[in-house]
């Protein structure tokens, strides 16, 4: 897991010029469980920061808040049980998220956009460029959710097991891009999408039974795609301007 990590970290690099060595840095590493593990990272203006969490075991609470910065990427990796994971990003030039539970029963929650405190310029401001990645694999119950505000951002979620629900929820206030991708494999998931803005891209695949998927559109230039195999599935897509 931690190469595909960092795979994704040197893909942002590449595609957004972040440099090698960042400005701030902060990782938490913990194991055993019942643990507590929180990072917050402010008004690094025109800098970049990265913040890391990773923890062995079950029933852990991890939480990453990072806001005003010209970059920031936060990543956790916590494949034990009843695992809690949040991060929260807001005011970013880019950001960039990802998340990893295994087991069963963990909950992954994905904020990213303008908070009600003072921006750039001495306002709230959307984010700009902000991408999550939830990995939820194998066991039961795990719930996962992505809410995005601002211009080109980009939601994924895997799960794979029993009883699985993924949601994102996105409104993209610039001209550029929005796009969701949940994929989905096991018995009764559940996938929900809601988008709100222009160039919408929503894709939910599912396979095996029990499935529910619903896409909810509002804004212009749609497209969505579910794909569902297996049987005793149901989907549901809602496209308005």
């Amino acid at each position: 897991m931690n190469v595909k990590l960092s795979a994704l970290a040197l893909g942002l690099t590449l595609a957004y010029g972040m440099t090698a060595a960042m400005a701030d840095e902060a990782v938490i590493d913990q194991s055993g469980g019942l643990n507590d593990a929180v990072i917050e990272q402010y008004n690094n203006d025109g800098s970049q920061v990265r913040a890391s969490i990773s923890t062995s075991g079950w029933n852990n609470d991890h939480s990453i808040e990072q806001t005003r910065s010209s970059r920031a990427w936060a990543d956790i990796n916590s494949p034990g049980s009843f695992n809690t994971a949040t991060v929260l990003q807001s005011n970013l030039d880019y950001g960039g998220t990802e998340i990893y539970q295994g087991a069963s029963g963990s909950t992954a929650s994905v904020d990213q956009g303008a908070d009600s405190g003072w921006g750039y310029g001495g306002r709230s401001r959307d984010g700009s460029s902000q991408w999550a990645f939830i990995y939820q694999n194998w066991g039961y119950g795990h719930d996962a959710s992505v809410v995005q505000r601002g211009d080109k951002v980009e939601a994924t979620i895997v799960q794979t097991g029993i009883g699985n629900s993924a949601d994102v929820s996105q409104r993209g206030t610039g001209r550029s891009f929005n796009i969701a991708d949940v994929t989905q494999s096991g018995i009764g998931q559940t996938a929900a999408v809601t988008q709100n803005g222009h160039g919408l891209t929503a894709t939910v695949t599912q396979s095996g039974m029990g499935h529910y998927a619903m896409v909810n559109m509002r804004g212009s230039s749609h497209t969505a795609t579910v794909t569902q195999s297996g049987f005793a599935n149901s989907a549901r897509v809602m496209q308005r301007n």
